[in-house]
């Protein structure tokens, strides 16, 4: 059974390129859905042929992409628990930073175990639900989160239709415990759960932030993380 690797942002970052250039097979076009796309894709793939759809509930976060971006060769506005796509149809299904926000997200995450290839890889990235940080986030409302992201992050556009942050949900499959039961009921394989930090915003804010989570930690006795505050799973659906 996997335990949680603390590893830094950089090693997380290549962890999951070397797994999906593991799936790649010169001269065939790898097929990547990246779920919950957004307005920008979080990977360089150099070397490596593929087709990129995306995929959305937010149609204006999406019409950016596709009119500033460009990267996608085709884009779904849908709902990740109820949009249909073909079975069995993608090698890699990448899902960043998403799935938090999602209420049900066990049936999100059955349909992508539908849409992989047999030996196709899910990468999934969600903050640690289990950790201070991932406390902070489903023990506050969402005005709090908006705050947050406008004064310490000093992101100006912060709620604003197309713009983080969401309004959040952690479904209890989404820690580490959860997913390793989830992967074990569907007869998925659980390759690697790292944990890694990736607080934004100006240097001194983000040490304040930083330390107060630490503080919060040690209130907990240990039962909140605090060398981490993401989790990134990969799991790969065996060939049968």
């Amino acid at each position: 059974m996997n335990t949680t690797v603390v590893v830094s942002a950089g090693q997380e970052y290549a962890a999951v390129v070397r797994q999906i250039a593991a799936r790649a097979q010169p001269p065939a076009v790898l097929e990547i859905l990246e779920a919950g796309c957004g307005r920008e894709w979080g990977l360089a793939l150099p070397g490596i042929r593929y087709r990129l759809t995306g995929i959305d509930l937010d149609a204006h976060a999406l019409a950016a992409r596709r009119t500033i971006a460009r990267d996608l060769d085709e884009a779904v506005v849908g709902d990740l628990r109820s949009v249909e796509l073909p079975e069995q149809s993608f090698d890699v299904i990448f899902c960043a930073y998403v799935l938090e926000h999602v209420e049900g997200a066990a049936q999100v995450l059955d349909n992508f175990s539908r849409w992989l290839k047999p030996g196709g890889l899910l990468v999934v990235r969600v903050p640690d639900r289990d950790s201070a940080f991932g406390f902070m986030a489903r023990s506050t409302p969402f005005w709090f989160h908006v705050a947050v992201w406008r004064y310490v992050y000093g992101s100006r556009e912060a709620g604003l239709p197309g713009h983080a942050p969401y309004p959040t949900s952690y479904d209890p499959v989404l820690g580490a415990q959860g997913m390793r039961r989830f992967c074990a009921e569907r007869g998925l394989l659980l390759v690697e759960v790292l944990g890694h930090s990736g607080l934004a915003g100006p240097g001194l804010r983000r040490w304040a932030v930083a330390r107060f989570l630490g503080g919060l930690a040690l209130l907990s006795g240990g039962w909140l993380a605090a060398d981490h505050n993401n989790l990134t799973f990969l799991v790969e659906k065996p060939v049968r």
